[in-house]
Order: C-alpha cells, then structure tokens, then sequence
C-alpha cells in the first residue's frame, strides 16, 4: 500500500486548503481527508509535506512541523493496518484492506466531493468505464453548481434547483437531467450505507423518464444491409459489425471484445463490458455467417471505435437507401423539441441493440428469454418495445383480416 498525501482540488480557498490521503495499491485508490489544512505556498509537492523553509515566523513553523508530525502519523498507521489485515488473512485484497483503514480514520465528514472521488474510486472495481465518466461528470456538474456544496445542504429544495440548473444553465434535456440526478441519488445511497450521511431527502424528488421514439430497423431493411454489396471494404466491415450487433442484442462494447475463446460452437458465452454480467447467446446463421466472413482475420470481428463506427453508420446506410423519414420528440423543461430526419441520420450502433429487440417480440420471443440474452434486469426497459409489438401485431391482423367497422346504431 503506497501513502501519497495532496492539496484538495478546492481552488476556490487560496488562503488554505484540506491535505488529502491517497491509499494506492495497483490500480486502486481510497481518498480520505485527514482535516488537516495548510496554506498553498507552504506546501512542498514533491515530498508531500509541509515546508518549515517557507514558513515566514516561528509561529508558522510550528504549525507546519506539527501538520508533518500528523501526517507522518497517518502513514504509519495506514501501513500498521495493511500489515495487521494480511496477517490475519494473507489473501485479503484491496478493498479489505481498504475498508479496515477508511473505518479507522472514519469521523464524521461534510466533505462532499472527497467522499464522492472516494465512491468512483470504489466504483472503478464494478463498473465499466462508460459508467466512471458519468460519475466524474456529475462531480464535475456538482461543483460548477455549488462549490461549496456539502451533504448538509442536500435538503429536498436542492433537487429542484438541481434539476433547473441542469436544464438552464447546462442545456441539458430533460431524460438526461433526470438521469443525471439518478447518478446523484446512487451516490447517496453508497454514502448513508457508509455511515458518512444519514440525509435521505433525496427520496423526495421523483425522477420522471420521459419516454423517446425508438428508432430500429424493420426486418426489410436489416435483411437488405445484411446482403447490399459496398464497393469500400471500410463501410463492409462497419456493416457486418451492425448485423451481426443486430442479429445477437449485445452492447456494442461487448461485440468488439469477442474473442474465439468465448465462442462455443454456434453459442457465444460472454462477461459483459458494462455491468460484468455473465450471458450465453445463442448464434443464428446469420450471426454465424458475418463469423465466417472474417474467418480469416486475427480477431473474430472487425475491432473499430465506437465513434468512427456512428460515423460510417450514417454513411453506409444512407448509400443502401435507408432513408425513411422519423420524427423525433424531446422536451428541454417544457419547451417540445420536434426534429424530423432522414433515418439514417439517426442511426447509430445503439440502434442494433433496439433492432434486436423490437424485431425478436415481433417474431413472438418471450421478453424473459430476450431479457436473458440482452442482460436488462428491469421488465420496465421492455414497455416501450411491447407497445411497438403490439402495434405491429394490430398492423398484421388489420392487413390480412381488416380493420375492425365502426358499428352504426
């Protein structure tokens, strides 16, 4: 276990700021405030500690001497503890270790945002990277909102403001606010279950999903990608990543971690990218047949970045004519936000994931066995595509039988 000590990132209190500890072991760490401050200028970086030298009486130098001598003792105690842990169980990891040393030194703390950079760092064990920068952005979000902000001051008003200023000031629509403010209230939790708050006003503000148009392709148009002939090898190897993304219903992070040991026959067994869920999905032929097309390539699928995918999506399908109008909905407060567009403009590899889905119910699969292969947890996920199926069921009965007639009296 290494002990690096730092100023707080509060750059906002020139005059002194909190020292903070950092228990790392390899990639790893637990952040605690020692309540210990200094003034910036006598704080020497390089040895983590304070700088008798730049103290200006003996006053200061004396603060600064009894400072090192705490700090000092923080270390030794951390290390006292790693040890103490390993004896007692040589094969204790990490996060054992960690959780002996954050209750020892635990007292009552306000500090928000040390506790929040204590909580992603915690985080980073049993999340997936996607996840992580959301955590950041919302401590970014937090501090530009209130510095200063401390979990005594989490009272139910401060959600409303919240969610106003994330909408005001930040533009953000209204899904993504609410999601955000979701991110907040899981933070929450972690804290109170780790006695550092007991404040659960956050149970007061009622996240509202407003649901979005789901943009899939039809069968006709997944079938005419899956066979169109592209004269650029660049826009058939993007191709045959959608596919074959639409044709299984992983997550886009996870169709480009396959690998041959992962495959089992015509059964594909994964740990997926973003919530380590171990999933078994069965191949079709025609999951099967975009692996053969790349047979002879060192990885099973063509490896490309998510971003450079999104971009050749629009691309390719907009030269196989997939070009349909849509209309898009959203709401930014209570202003409506209405944009009609060309489909593929809309298109993305998250489309894949939606395709898989609505296409599966339409075909008649239980949505249990679709939630199995998809990984959801949540049969809400699932509402949104029921209604499409029932809408396509109505749509088939009314072709081939007729709509119902209006009964005259």
């Amino acid at each position: 276990m290494k002990v690096s000590f730092y100023l707080d990132r509060n750059k906002g209190e020139p005059q002194s700021r909190f020292i903070q500890m950092y228990c790392r072991e390899h990639d790893y760490s637990l952040i605690l405030n020692t309540k210990e401050k200094i003034e910036p200028m006598l704080w020497n970086k390089a040895e983590q500690r304070g700088s008798t030298r730049k103290a200006k009486n003996e006053i200061a130098k004396g603060r600064v001497k009894s400072v090192n001598r705490l700090l000092s003792a923080y270390e030794e105690k951390v290390l006292e503890i790693t040890r103490q842990v390993r004896i007692e169980n040589p094969a204790a990891g990490f996060f054992e270790v960690a959780e002996k040393i954050r209750k020892t030194f635990h007292h009552s703390s306000d500090n928000l945002f040390t506790i929040l950079e204590e909580f992603i760092q915690a985080k980073r064990g049993t999340v997936g990277k996607e996840s992580i920068q959301k955590y950041k952005r919302l401590h970014t979000l937090l501090k530009e909102y209130d510095r200063n902000l401390t979990f005594g001051k989490l009272k139910p008003a401060f959600y409303d403001n919240f969610y106003s200023f994330l909408i005001n000031e930040k533009n953000m629509l209204n899904n993504t606010a609410y999601k955000t403010i979701s991110f907040l209230k899981t933070f929450i939790i972690w804290a109170i279950k780790n006695d550092y708050t007991d404040n659960s006003s956050y149970k007061s503000f009622r996240s509202k999903s407003e649901e979005n148009e789901v943009i899939y392709l039809t069968e006709k148009e997944l079938m005419h990608l899956y066979s169109f002939k592209f004269d650029n090898d660049r826009l058939s190897r993007a191709r045959d990543l959608f596919v074959f993304q639409c044709f299984v219903g992983t997550r886009y992070s996870d169709v480009q971690n396959i690998t041959r040991d992962d495959l089992f026959g015509a059964t594909w067994r994964l740990r997926t990218q973003k919530t380590r869920q171990p999933l078994v999905i069965p191949l079709s032929k025609y999951a099967m047949s975009i692996i053969e097309r790349h047979s002879d390539h060192p990885t099973v699928l063509p490896r490309l970045s998510n971003q450079k995918m999104n971009q050749y999506l629009k691309e390719l399908c907009e030269i196989a004519g997939i070009d349909d109008k849509v209309k898009v909905v959203k709401y930014r407060g209570t202003e409506r936000l209405e944009t009609t567009f060309k489909k593929y403009e809309v298109i993305g590899s998250h489309t894949a994931r939606r395709t898989f889905i609505s296409l599966s119910l339409m075909k008649g699969m239980e949505p249990a066995v679709i939630m199995s292969i998809t990984g959801h947890s949540d049969y809400k996920m699932m509402k949104k595509y029921l209604k499409i199926a029932d809408g396509h069921k109505r749509e088939q009965v009314y072709k081939v039988w007729g709509s119902p007639l209006k009964v005259v009296q």
